[in-house]
């Protein structure tokens, strides 16, 4: 099995702001009544978790504090991606949202203020069993100019793209995906590569480093002890 992350980055918002938010979205939105906080420790990232949902808050790097998805273990489980509107709104900013499924897939959604902006899928027909149609393809292209008020000095949305292009959406514009709607091999993209490339792109840690992508593999970049844990249950 590939790997699987699931982390949310909310822009100029402070550890707190950031923690209080997503207490309240779980408890007014998504039914968790009990929402404990607390610093995080070394075993919490051993993967011994009772039933509900399991949080950590970093502090803030630069422009973005992010939040990471440690465990969901609910009957009717939602993820962290679906909690970046809510956040956007509540804290009247941009929420940057990631899920890499089973190191196969790379998708984010990227709101403001409660808006959706931009969403992408590097590989649309990797969830479908017959290929897709053109019109649902075109829908679901991503087109990330709203990215240029939160990008670092220097960096540009074109650059972005083009990262973002490689692969199947590239193998799309030079018409080369087989009749069954599948990327060849030759346009093979690594695609907890490019999480951690698109990350660095836009300077959520550093412009240097994106511990994020795997992140039980880079704890020591994470602080924990500065780091606010939230546990829940139904």
């Amino acid at each position: 099995m590939g790997l699987f992350t699931t982390v949310l980055h909310v822009y100029q918002r402070s550890q707190t702001d950031v923690a209080n938010a997503v207490a309240d979205e779980l408890t007014q939105m998504h039914g968790i009544h009990k929402i404990n906080t607390s610093l995080a420790s070394g075993d919490v990232l051993e993967g011994r978790f009772k039933q509900g949902i399991t949080y950590l808050t970093t502090e803030q790097h630069g422009n973005w504090t992010t939040v990471i998805e440690i465990a969901v273990n609910l009957d009717k489980p939602f993820y962290l991606y679906d909690l970046t509107n809510g956040l956007s709104k509540r804290l009247n900013t941009y929420a940057l949202s990631f899920h890499l499924h089973d190191g196969d897939v790379l998708l984010y959604n990227l709101d403001k203020d409660g808006e959706p902006l931009d969403g992408y899928n590097s590989d649309y027909q990797y969830f479908l069993e017959e290929p897709a149609e053109l019109d649902d393809m075109l829908s679901q292209r991503h087109s990330p100019q709203p990215f240029k008020d939160v990008l670092p000095p220097a960096k540009n949305v074109d650059h972005l793209n083009a990262i973002l292009n490689e692969g199947y959406w590239k193998a799309f514009d030079d018409n080369a995906l087989d009749e069954d709607g599948v990327c060849p091999e030759e346009y093979f993209v690594d695609e907890e590569e490019r999480f951690e490339r698109v990350g660095k792109y836009l300077e959520i840690f550093s412009n240097d480093e994106y511990p994020f992508a795997n992140w039980q593999e880079h704890r020591d970049k994470l602080q924990l002890d500065q780091c606010i844990l939230l546990t829940g249950e139904l």
